[in-house]
């Protein structure tokens, strides 16, 4: 153990390698240096002096104060950091939970299909799983390599599990040393989102290719719907989608990683939009995250989750802290990037995320182009032949439904006519059935396309053609749903 003198002249003498020492303050809180800048500029001198300290448990900071360029020297005590045990729990946990409660579950709202189905798991995982923690986990290895690059220590990624629709609230790392100068503050801040940026593009768009494939949802359904970003709306002018789709899962996952990179980016407190701000503007940024908590408060009226970020973002605190070097300002090039981080915030920021499109349990007919069908037009049968009749039945509620389907005759069945239901499709697969009663379970703004088979009778005791009409009725089992009803007028012909 050093006597206090020993540790002045053993800090003093790792300074006076980098800097030229003209006097020593000793104060309660720190032992500050007044040093003479070198012609080169402080920015490498420093960074040696911070790696030789660090390890030691001396935390270094450079200041400029009444035209005297100071070094304070504080003792930090020893850190000690948990293993990675905890960081493999949340993994295997946030696994778990992102593969049910997120890809299960979107793909089975999206097909279907049971939730604990092999499907919905399989597929779930592929295109809904895998890509958001593809996203997530890159985006904060982004901030974990960079911090290495500055020889920051940084732990692994904490993944967060959570319940439907996503699975997971998350990931994020935790700094274990303080950021050494602007120019590591922006890189560090700004690797994670251009990280998960540049991967959930692609996504994206793969994910608004596959919904080009899906069945046209009605615009006029209910439930709760996303709401495109700038970005999301530009990416979508490359594919033919209707007015309104069925949202791919992998599309899903996209929107949700591009949410997360603006989220990140909002300029307050500590998130990396905070870093960035806190690296362009120095003490300015106290403003500026200010600014951005009291518009997520003024955005709550318009989706309520806002309120709760910010004020989550008020009480871990509004006030950056600076870096050890806040004397050095940024190059050009770094700049540029900070406001290329400003765009991104921009062009993937969404004031209203979610939107409720009503919460009534119905169900309607409709044609395969999504309008709605009230009455079947132009059947015309001749005796001892068939007609395949072709419409499907949509759940317009905000839930999952099951669905019952079935012909009323109207006596035609007396007079020999055979009406059966041949198939049914949901999410594109198909279902072969031959009865006049089916029943099914339908998502929530989604639909089933019916196969409807009427075959006419041998014979006919009255003059032709004559019009008869029967009705395929749509109803829940429990009867609350409003039911659907499609009128089938059939002009039978010798």
């Amino acid at each position: 153990m050093l006597s206090a003198e020993a540790e002045v002249e053993s800090l003093r003498d790792s300074v006076a390698k980098h800097f030229e020492v003209y006097g020593v303050l000793v104060t309660p809180l720190a032992l500050t240096f007044q040093i003479r800048a070198p012609a080169a500029g402080i920015d490498g001198p420093f960074d040696a002096l911070r790696q030789e300290l660090v390890p030691k448990d001396y935390i270094p900071t450079i200041t400029q104060e009444r035209g005297e360029i100071l070094v304070h020297v504080q003792r930090r005590p020893k850190a000690r950091f948990a293993g990675v045990q905890v960081n493999l729990i949340l993994l295997i946990v946030t696994v778990l939970t992102i593969l049910f409660f997120g890809g299960a579950w979107n793909w089975a709202d999206y097909s279907g299909k049971p939730i604990l189905s092999a499907e919905s798991i399989g597929y779930g995982a592929a295109f809904f799983s895998v890509p958001l923690l593809a996203i997530l986990g890159c985006h904060e290895m982004g901030h974990y390599l960079v911090a290495k690059r500055y020889h920051v220590r940084a732990s692994l990624p904490f993944f967060l599990p959570s319940i439907p629709p996503l699975g997971t609230l998350g990931a994020f790392i935790s700094m274990r040393d303080p950021i050494p100068n602007r120019r590591a503050l922006l890189d560090i801040g700004v690797s994670g989102p251009l990280v998960g940026f540049a991967i959930a593009i692609p996504v994206t768009l793969a994910g608004l290719a596959l919904s080009t494939a899906s069945a046209p949802v009605a615009a006029t359904g209910v439930g709760e719907a996303i709401q495109p970003s700038i970005l999301f709306s530009l990416l979508s002018l490359f594919f033919p989608l209707p007015s309104s789709y069925a949202l791919h899962p992998l599309a899903f996952a996209g929107w949700v990683g591009l949410f997360v990179t603006a989220i990140n980016l909002l300029p307050a407190g500590q998130l990396d939009g905070g870093h960035v701000a806190r690296a362009l503007l120095g003490r300015r940024q106290f403003y500026i995250s200010w600014a951005a908590v009291l518009i997520l408060f003024g955005l709550s009226a318009f989706y309520p989750g806002w309120f709760i970020f910010g004020f989550l973002i008020l009480m871990l605190g509004v006030r950056h802290p600076p870096p050890l070097n806040d004397i050095s300002r940024l190059d050009p090039s770094r700049m540029l990037v900070g406001i290329v981080a400003v765009v991104i915030l921009l062009v993937t920021f969404v004031p209203q995320p979610f939107v409720a499109v009503g919460n009534e349990r119905a169900l309607r007919f409709e044609d395969l182009s999504g309008s709605v069908l009230s009455e079947y037009p132009n059947v015309t049968i001749a005796l001892n032949s068939s007609r395949l009749l072709v419409f499907a039945v949509n759940n317009t509620g905000p839930a999952r439904e099951n669905v019952v389907v079935s012909v009323r005759p109207n006596n035609l069945d007396r007079f020999g006519f055979v009406i059966r239901f041949t198939a049914y499709e949901i999410g594109g697969t198909n279902v072969s059935v031959n009865r006049d009663t089916i029943e099914f379970r339908l998502n929530a703004s989604h639909g089933a396309i019916l196969d409807l088979e009427v075959t006419a009778p041998l014979t006919w005791g009255k003059p032709l053609p004559e019009t008869v009409t029967f009705q395929v009725h749509a109803a829940t089992p429990d009867g609350v749903a409003t039911p659907a009803d499609l009128d089938v007028p059939v002009q039978v012909t010798s």
